[in-house]
């Protein structure tokens, strides 16, 4: 045989030949000669170790994980328990288990595996994906970090780390673990651009994630989630014909896509194409999407094409998004036989004050058993009512407020405001209770509050309605100023309370969450800070949804500072004309 020649062992040749002849291939790469080699022995042997766990490898990164695991699976009943001896073949076990889902079995297998071999790396490597993939991102972070000690130069231990230093929101340790794994030689791989440039918008910096984004569509080949995320960076830009370009490419690429339909909603209205956008809101944004999951309807989707009957609206979304979504109830009131109003228990007294023409109830639907009530002939999600009702700008109606808080709380509300000092009275909430790394963009802290809290003669009213009272000690303390809270007021659950608390004030501040969609659904002067480009406004630089909100933006990447500063003005300017005793509806 010539020097160059490859060696080629079958019939005849004993089972170390056949693995020696496989390892050799499948260090040069050459798969189908080492999956003929591997089978050659499993002939002689089913359950040879050594040729299950490279044959395992090469199905399982093919796709054929089954088959991988069947061949573990019986391998495994041989060989017992893991050692240290054997770690290589149990490594690539488990890896086969998470390809299946099987989380659980691979985390048990692996944590026998880094207990009998601790100084292997690898096995560290996929405990820390398995975590990740339950969710559990501290102790994948954890894995990941023993193996970067015992590997430090595998590019894919910190880059698994970046991902899930992301989703924890630890945002710039992300970052630098990413980029690590790309000096490390791993420049080629997509999803880490992807992942990189998704945390460089998260930081609001968006010239970065631009030119990562776009590395990405290039090693992609322009696919379609490529085309979807650099729609979505250039929408926060104000790139908006590049944008839409982009998610039109990538719909047309992937018709089924439902994330593509639904990134494509968003940046649509962001970007004012209004009509297109709701059309695309109601394909993409439903089934498992921003929206949550459409009912299973035993009765058609109402639509206004629909015959006389009997229409159930029902909630989708946070508190927020229903309050903003109820500006549509009397459009659909007006428009059909009867309703009924499905909305969120804490909301059924206020709802049926506001909309006395509709039956309130909380929602009836069960998750296991579908729908307990029967007693409509329609149905349709309340997020799908703008498609018929909102189509323009100029269809949004002219009112200052949709719900009415009860009057004989907001009566006993102005007296306790009056027991504690003079107005005007400011309501304040700084952030959403749902605190995720790019929510986080959307909120000021606290903290930098100072040129607001410093407007003189207000008195400053607590309406944060969660665990904020650390915050606030440290905003009294830092600013010399009181800000009035109850005990007794249960912010987060009580929204008669809240309503009426709110529609006492001469003014709320707030970030873009319940809070402030609550003040202008009362008709309460409203400033709400929040960043520019939000798919709500509609393209607008104001909220269309409710008319006393005035809208302080910034752009993502810009310090908060000039938006504290215009908010400060504003809330002086406000709370002058409050002297002009500017009241909410209170159904009196």
């Amino acid at each position: 045989m010539s020097g160059g020649a490859r060696r080629l062992h079958t019939v005849g040749s004993s089972i170390d030949e056949l693995l020696f002849d496989a390892a050799e291939a499948h260090q040069r790469g050459d798969l189908a000669a080492t999956e003929t080699q591997c089978r050659a022995v499993l002939a002689v042997d089913a359950a040879e170790p050594r040729a299950v766990q490279i044959l395992g490898a090469i199905l399982a990164e093919r796709g054929e994980v089954e088959l991988a695991v069947d061949l573990f699976v019986t391998a495994a009943e041989c060989l017992g328990p893991p050692t240290e001896q054997t770690f290589g073949f149990y490594n690539n076990y488990a890896n086969a288990l998470r390809l299946t889902q099987r989380n659980e079995q691979a985390e048990e297998l692996l944590r026998e595996l880094v207990a009998v071999a601790p100084r292997k790396w690898q096995p560290w490597h996929n405990l820390g994906q398995v975590l990740k993939d339950l969710r559990r991102f501290d102790e994948a972070a954890g894995a990941l970090r023993r193996a970067i000690t015992l590997e430090p130069g595998y590019g894919p231990n910190h880059g698994v780390l970046g991902e899930v230093l992301n989703k924890l929101g630890r945002l710039r340790s992300a970052g630098s673990s990413l980029r690590r794994c790309i000096e490390l030689g791993w420049d080629t791989d997509v999803n880490l651009w992807t992942i990189l440039g998704n945390n460089h918008r998260m930081l609001g910096e968006l010239a970065e994630a631009i030119e990562c984004l776009e590395r990405a569509f290039e090693l992609s080949e322009g696919s379609p989630n490529a085309h979807s995320n650099l729609g979505i960076v250039y929408s926060q830009v104000g790139r908006f014909d590049e944008a839409l370009a982009h998610f039109r490419l990538a719909i047309h690429m992937e018709p089924d896509g439902r994330v593509l339909h639904s990134n494509a909603a968003y940046g649509l209205l962001i970007a004012g194409e209004i009509v297109e956008g709701w059309r695309e809101w109601e394909w993409g944004a439903l089934h498992a999407g921003p929206r949550g999951e459409e009912r299973r309807l035993e009765v058609p989707r109402w639509t206004p094409e629909r015959a006389p009957g009997r229409v159930c609206c029902y909630r989708e979304q946070g508190v927020g998004d229903e309050l903003l979504f109820a500006s549509c109830y009397p459009d659909l009131i007006a428009n059909v036989d009867s309703v009924v109003i499905e909305c969120d228990t804490r909301l059924v007294s206020l709802f049926a004050r506001s909309f006395p023409d509709a039956e309130v109830r909380a929602q009836t639907y069960d998750p296991i058993f579908g729908e307990t009530m029967h007693d409509f002939d329609y149905a349709i999600p309340a997020g799908s009512l703008p498609q018929w009702f909102r189509s323009s700008l100029d269809a949004f109606p002219d009112r200052r407020a949709f719900i009415v808080a009860d009057p004989e709380r907001v009566r006993a509300w102005r007296d306790r405001l009056a027991d504690i000092g003079p107005g005007p009275y400011a309501g304040m909430s700084w952030r959403s209770r749902l605190k995720t790394a790019e929510r986080r963009l959307e909120y000021t802290r606290l903290d930098e509050w100072g040129p607001i809290l410093s407007v003189p003669d207000v008195t400053w009213i607590n309406l944060q309605y969660d665990d904020c009272e650390r915050e606030l000690t440290s905003a009294e303390r830092t600013f010399g100023v009181k800000v009035h809270r109850w005990e007794w007021l249960d912010l987060m659950n009580d929204f008669e309370e809240m309503a009426a608390l709110t529609c006492a004030l001469d003014v709320v501040v707030a970030a873009r969450n319940a809070v402030a969609m609550l003040g202008g659904a009362v008709g309460v002067p409203t400033v709400m800070m929040g960043n520019r480009w939000d798919w709500s406004d509609l393209g607008s630089d104001t909220s269309p949804w409710f008319p006393t909100i005035q809208l302080v933006y910034r752009h993502l990447g810009e310090e908060w500072d000039a938006v504290i500063a215009t908010t400060a003005g504003t809330v002086r300017d406000v709370a002058t004309s409050a002297r002009l005793n500017l009241t909410c509806p209170t159904g009196t």
